[in-house]
């Protein structure tokens, strides 16, 4: 077992008091730990942001395993974990332990939150994506933000195996929109992109060339004929409607 440092006596004559809401930074190690252990635990001097830090070996240990290893060791000290901090991203059915992937027919790779209300009953990946935001010509700087240019995850659905089957999908985001296809439609898909990347690296490389002759225009000039063309629609307004109050005077009799 890990040891918690500083070392407290756990004679209870000799506990501290008991301090409550204590949060714990915990993470997945990628190798086994010193002596083979499944988790290590220490005290830290970040006392406001997290008052210990924790790694697991997810090769013998699951995640909730390990947080229920650590809320052990420090009910020890008479210390109550209020929250654990995660930094190792989405969990996976794995890090959950086998009693979830049982109970939810979950893959280890899974990291959707079956628990929650209205959870999706349908298995995924975590999604990859592009560093480039959302590019929408209609969309506004912010909205584009909200999402990656292109992203992609792997979807099991299995809900009801024995009346509908097991389904692997790849769904493939660009933008706002979503594709939904099989392995062999994403395949066919990445080999189309590998074409298209090398079209589109010619095309950039003439539109390079071609925006050596771009200016800039002038921004008086501009002004006047945007104001040129305010007078204009304008005109154009007034004079449909006077025609239409014309055509409806008419009707009137």
């Amino acid at each position: 077992m890990a040891t918690v440092s500083p070392a407290t006596p756990t004679t209870p004559s000799l506990l501290p008091e008991q301090r409550i809401g204590v949060t714990v930074a915990i993470g997945a190690a990628s190798a086994p730990l010193r002596r083979n252990q499944p988790i290590e635990l220490w005290a830290t001097p970040y006392m406001d942001e997290y008052a210990y830090e924790a790694v697991y070996y997810p090769g013998r240990i699951s995640l909730a395993e390990a947080e229920a290893n650590v809320r052990t060791q420090l009910a020890e000290h008479n210390v109550q974990v209020a929250e654990f901090l995660n930094d190792d991203g989405p969990l996976t059915a794995q890090m959950r332990g086998s009693e979830w992937m049982a109970r939810w027919g979950c893959p280890p790779w899974c990291i959707n939150d079956h628990s929650k209300p209205n959870a999706a009953e349908w298995h995924a990946t975590p999604h990859i994506e592009t560093e480039l935001r959302n590019i929408a010509a209609d969309c506004t700087s912010s909205e584009n933000a909200r999402s990656p240019w292109l992203a992609a995850k792997t979807v099991v659905i299995n809900d009801k195996p024995q009346a509908y089957g097991r389904e692997t999908r790849i769904w493939l985001d660009y933008g706002t929109s979503t594709g939904d296809l099989t392995p062999a439609e994403a395949r066919q898909a990445l080999e189309a992109m590998r074409g298209f990347v090398v079209e589109l690296e010619c095309l950039v490389d003439q539109a390079e060339k071609i925006a050596a002759d771009d200016f800039d225009g002038d921004p008086e000039i501009a002004r006047l004929d945007r104001e040129a063309e305010d007078r204009r629609i304008k005109a154009r307004t007034a004079e449909l409607e006077a025609k239409a109050d014309a055509l409806l005077a008419e009707a009137r009799g």
